[in-house]
């Protein structure tokens, strides 16, 4: 039973990556809200929330996984996974291989997109040239992602829009995005619809956040940290620093 949550938690290149991130496979189901998500330990409890900390304590760090099939996405369930040694040791060299994609990307130039917004608005990034530009990868059912929304929210009321734009790119369609912000508070602006977008920016695991600079360079790229807050906002106020 728990080899084949595990094999549930591929998608792309990843075969291992589940610390406290989840991977999808494919688009969850577009009913549930993320107070109907149900985070179920193996002996069937569910964990809260708030909890995840005192999970990966527990487990040991780099061992907690999350796997869900169709039938889990439609009945709103994600399955907590204790991984075994050597599940540890290959989502450590997953990790390791992001980093050096990641690490390739930065101060170089971010790639060009155009997505429409929640009220079908069109984004660009080239049009945004002169501000610096922070992107949030995230998607309604990944549990770090909400967990750092809060702090997500208070770099929106630190910054001007004639400075900084906040966007938040999620594959989720608009009715999933639609359901999820009766129940949660997101201030980004949020781009609907971006897969080929993750994709373009190698961005395979969830949240992933960047900050890209006034003449269009990525600065900086954090991925699930507690010191999301400080780490972004290090990376705005040395860009907008730069004439």
């Amino acid at each position: 039973m728990e080899q084949r949550f595990i094999k549930r938690c591929v998608i792309i290149q990843l075969t291992w990556f589940c610390s406290l991130q989840l991977i999808a496979q494919g688009s969850p189901d577009t009913t549930q809200s993320p107070k109907q998500i149900r985070y179920v330990l193996p002996d069937g409890k569910v964990l809260a929330l708030e909890k995840w900390d005192s999970l990966e304590r527990a487990w040991g760090k780099g061992r907690v996984a999350l796997g869900h099939s169709e039938e889990d996405d439609s009945n709103g369930i994600v399955h907590l996974v204790h991984l075994p040694n050597d599940g540890q040791q290959g989502q450590s060299n997953q990790t390791h291989a992001v980093d050096k994609i990641f690490n390739g990307m930065l101060n170089k130039p971010a790639p060009d997109f155009e997505l429409s917004d929640m009220e079908g608005k069109q984004w660009s990034l080239r049009k945004l040239r002169g501000k610096v530009v922070v992107l949030n990868f995230w998607f309604t059912s990944c549990a770090p992602c909400i967990q750092e929304m809060p702090e997500l929210n208070k770099l929106t009321e630190a910054y001007s829009p004639n400075e900084v734009v906040f966007l938040a790119l999620t594959f989720n369609d608009e009715k999933k995005v639609d359901t999820f912000l009766t129940r949660r508070k997101f201030d980004f602006v949020i781009l609907p619809n971006s897969r080929e977008v993750d994709q373009q920016y190698n961005v395979h695991s969830w949240p992933t956040s960047m900050v890209i600079d006034k003449v269009g360079n990525i600065k900086r790229i954090v991925q699930s940290n507690p010191k999301i807050q400080e780490e972004i906002t290090a990376a705005i106020e040395s860009s907008i620093a730069v004439k």
